[in-house]
């Protein structure tokens, strides 16, 4: 996940080359998706926390790419 190199949402946004907003409907729709929050919402600016599942989540090889709820691949590396 994105958030392990790159630890605010702007950051990890544009360490994949997408915007903030996209950034925020693919965590939301993979956390909907889960059923498990992948990080704990920090303040605007400051750095996100993974959740325990989310780290478990984000050390597991292969799943670096995960469809969404309308089968749109979201990125999760």
């Amino acid at each position: 996940m994105a958030a392990r190199s790159h630890p605010t949402l702007i950051g990890a946004a544009r360490g994949l080359g997408i915007l903030q907003s996209t950034t925020v409907i693919q965590i939301d729709c993979l956390e909907a998706n889960l059923g498990q929050p992948l990080s704990e919402r920090a303040e605007r600016g400051t750095a996100m926390k993974l959740t325990r599942f989310g780290n478990a989540l984000s050390r597991q090889p292969g799943r670096s790419r995960l469809k969404g709820a309308q089968g749109h691949e979201m990125i999760a590396s």
